[in-house]
C-alpha cells in the first residue's frame, strides 16, 4: 500500500532555514558544490584541449561504470549504518582525490590515465556519497518539510552552478601566460572540503538501526520490491531515466561544442560562460520548481520541463553564435534542472524514510547511465569526426539524443498525464 505523500504547503523556507543544523549543512554545501563546480570546469577543460572528444568519453565511462555498479549497494548501505560516519568517509575520500589531482597538475604529469582514475574513484565515492547526503537532508527536517528542503537543496547546487564555472573560467585564466591554469581551480576545490567537513560532527545520527537483523541481500531486494510495487514511483524514475540518459549529455558535450567554434586555449572563457549560463538557468529552474510543485499536477510539469529540455538542446546544436548558445544553455539548465529537481523531490516525499536511502540509489543509477550515455556520444563523435559527410559529429549526436528525449515524453504522456501528487 502506497503511503500518503506529505503536503509541501506547511512548508516554509524561513522555517526551513532557522532549523540551525540544516542551514548550516545547506551552507557548507554551498562552498563544497561551489568547488566541485570549478573542479568539473578545470578537468573537462583539461581532458578535451588535451584529448578531445574521446577524452571526455573516457572520463564519462570511468565515472560511470562504478555508479551503475555500487549505487544500490551505496543506498542500501546508507539506509542501514549511520548516514553521519558515511558521508564522512566518502568526504574524506573525495578530498584526497582533490590533492592528488592537484599536485599532479602542479608538476605537469596529468596524462589521459590519471583523469580517468580521479573520475573512476570519484564515480566509486560519489555512489555511496550521493544517496547519504541526500537522506541526510530529509533527517534534518520533518516529513512536512521534506519536499521543499530536498528542492531547496537543489537550489544550492543550482545556484553554486551559476558561479562555480564564472569562478573557473577566471582561476583558469590567471597566470604569466595566455594558458589556462587548472591547477588554480583544483586548488580552490581542495579548500572547498573544508566548511562541509567541519559541519559533518553537527548533523544527526542516522535514525536507521546500526545493526538490522535481515541480510544486506535482502535489504537491497526490499528497495527494488518497494519500488516495483509502486506505479508513481516508477514513473517518476522513468522520466528521470530519459532526462538524464537522452538530455543531460548536452552539458558533458558542451567542451566539445566550443572546440567546433573557438579552439585552444582562450576557449577555456567560453566554455565557462556556457557554464554558467546554464548554472543560470538551473538557478531559475529550481525556483521554479519550488513555486510550482505544490500548484501544478506534477505529471504536466514533469512533461513540459523534459519536452522544453528536448527543444532547447535542438536549438543549442544549431547555433552557430555565441549569444544563441547562451540562450539555449540558459534554457537547457532550466528545463533540465526543473524536471530533476521535482522528480526528485516528490521521489524522496513518497518513500518512507527508512526507505528513502534505497529508493535515492535507484534514481541515482539513472546517472550512471547518463555517463555512459555521455561516453558513447564522445567516442560516436570522435569516430565521425574523421567523415567529411557529418563534420565534427557533434551536431548529429546532440540532435538525435534531442529527437529522442521527445519522443520518450510523447510515449510516456498516457501516465503523466493522469500522474498527481498524493
Amino acid at each position: 500500500m502506497t503511503s500518503p505523500m506529505p503536503n509541501p504547503a506547511k512548508a516554509t523556507m524561513a522555517g526551513l532555514l532557522s532549523r540551525p543544523g540544516f542551514r548550516a549543512f545547506w551552507l557548507a554545501n554551498l562552498v563544497s558544490n561551489l568547488g566541485t563546480s570549478a573542479f568539473v570546469l578545470a578537468i573537462t577543460w583539461l581532458t578535451v584541449k588535451q584529448h578531445g572528444a574521446a577524452g571526455i568519453a573516457s572520463l564519462a565511462l570511468a565515472y560511470g561504470l562504478p555508479q551503475m555498479l555500487l549505487q544500490l549497494v551505496g543506498g542500501t548501505m546508507s539506509d542501514r549504518f549511520d548516514r553521519r560516519h558515511l558521508f564522512a568517509l566518502t568526504q574524506s575520500g573525495l578530498l584526497l582525490m582533490a590533492v592528488l589531482i592537484l599536485i599532479a597538475s602542479l608538476r605537469g604529469l596529468v596524462p589521459l590515465w590519471l583523469l580517468a582514475l580521479v573520475n573512476g574513484v570519484n564515480g566509486v565515492l560519489s555512489a555511496f556519497d550521493t544517496p547519504a547526503r541526500t537522506a541526510l537532508v530529509t533527517d534534518l527536517v520533518e516529513p512536512e518539510e521534506v519536499t521543499l528542503a530536498q528542492q531547496l537543496y537543489s537550489l544550492t547546487a543550482s545556484a553554486t552552478n551559476i558561479f562555480g564555472p564564472a569562478l573557473g573560467g577566471v582561476l583558469l585564466s590567471l597566470g604569466p601566460t595566455a594558458r589556462s591554469h587548472e591547477e588554480l581551480a583544483f586548488a580552490f576545490d581542495v579548500f572547498s572540503f573544508v566548511p562541509l567537513l567541519i559541519a559533518i560532527p553537527w548533523l544527526p545520527r542516522s535514525s536507521c538501526p546500526s545493526a538490522p537483523k535481515e541480510p544486506f541481500r535482502t535489504s537491497l531486494q526490499a528497495g527494488l520490491r518497494y519500488v516495483r510495487e509502486r506505479a508513481n514511483l516508477r514513473t517518476l524514475l522513468l522520466v528521470l531515466g530519459l532526462v538524464m540518459v537522452l538530455g543531460m549529455p548536452f552539458q558533458g558535450l558542451l567542451p566539445v561544442f566550443v572546440q567546433r567554434h573557438l579552439g585552444g586555449e582562450t576557449g577555456h572563457g567560453f566554455y565557462a560562460a556556457l557554464m554558467s549560463a546554464v548554472g543560470l538557468g538551473s538557478f531559475v529552474g529550481s525556483v521554479l520548481g519550488m513555486d510550482l510543485v505544490g500548484r501544478w499536477r506534477a505529471g504536466l510539469l514533469l512533461a513540459g520541463a523534459s519536452a522544453g529540455l528536448g527543444l532547447s538542446v535542438l536549438l543549442l546544436s544549431a547555433s552557430n553564435v555565441v549569444q544563441w548558445a547562451s540562450l539555449s544553455a540558459f534554457l537547457a539548465g532550466a528545463f533540465s534542472t526543473l524536471a530533476i529537481s521535482v522528480d526528485n523531490a516528490l521521489l524522496q516525499a513518497g518513500s518512507e524514510r527508512d526507505m528513502q536511502g534505497r529508493v535515492n540509489a535507484i534514481s541515482n543509477l539513472t546517472k550512471g547511465l547518463q555517463s555512459i550515455s555521455l561516453a558513447a556520444a564522445g567516442y560516436t563523435i570522435h569516430m565521425l569526426a574523421g567523415s567529411d559527410r557529418f563534420g565534427s559529429g557533434y551536431k548529429l549526436v546532440q540532435v538525435c539524443l534531442a529527437l529522442g528525449l521527445l519522443a520518450g515524453v510523447v510515449a510516456l504522456w498516457p501516465r503523466l498525464r493522469r500522474f498527481e501528487l498524493r
